[in-house]
């Protein structure tokens, strides 16, 4: 008899990913007061990231405050968010989750991201016990080689927590990346769309439109029947 297994993403799904953010721009603002005398980098560097300026967020906080800054500056306030240690807590709905379908059976974790970050983040929300397996996808090779949609981290999982005839279900909330390869192998696809998430607006991809979308993690007893 096969069995239904359960599968999470970790930012936005199972903890706030804005403030791990902003945990780390801590830490990058004390190195900048520390060792340049900047004041309130950290407060600009969290208005940029809600601003939407994701993936520029260092570069724009520094030209803020450091207009003459170099590559050695920008280095070393990524180092020191990447080392930090994360001022996190799981959302009430995960760890809800967590312990309702850890008495269920063995349970699986993908995330993206630098791997020590993200080891950073289980290790700070204390969560490693709840899983059977856990997928740290820049572990795997070269800097997003295998980063969501690629397949690797889903068959990696269904090998160590289920057996060939066993079904899946993935819960995460970027329609971007998280669902396509969940649609593609059968599993089941469930969205939790949360309020004032770093990835709120990202929009679906071809085949990547989740089966289910809920707004908290204690919905899903009525989608799985357990």
């Amino acid at each position: 008899m096969s069995k239904l297994h359960v599968v999470f993403d970790l930012d936005d799904t199972l903890y706030p990913e804005r403030a791990h953010a902003a945990s780390g721009f801590k830490a990058a603002g004390e190195l900048a007061r520390r060792e340049w005398g900047i004041v309130g980098l950290a407060d600009e560097m969290t208005r940029l990231l809600d601003a939407g300026n994701l993936g520029a967020v260092f570069k724009l906080g520094l030209e803020t405050f450091m207009p003459d800054h170099t590559q050695h500056h920008l280095d070393a306030l990524r180092q020191a968010y990447r080392d930090h240690e994360p001022d996190i807590t799981l959302y009430d709905d995960g760890q809800w989750a967590l312990d309702h379908y850890g008495r269920q059976g063995p349970l699986g974790l993908i995330t993206d991201g630098n791997a020590k970050v993200q080891q950073s983040k289980v290790d700070a929300l204390a969560i490693a016990h709840h899983f059977e397996a856990i997928v740290l996808t820049g572990a795997l090779g070269a800097p997003r080689e295998f980063h969501k949609p690629h397949p690797r981290a889903y068959e990696i999982i269904a090998s160590r927590i289920g057996d060939e005839d066993d079904q899946y279900v993935y819960i995460g909330d970027n329609p971007s990346k998280d669902f396509v390869t969940p649609n593609a192998l059968g599993w089941l696809s469930i969205q939790v769309i949360r309020e004032r998430t770093i990835h709120d607006q990202a929009a679906s991809v071809p085949d990547g439109d989740p089966k289910h979308r809920i707004t908290t993690l204690r919905e899903l007893p009525d989608i799985l029947g357990f």
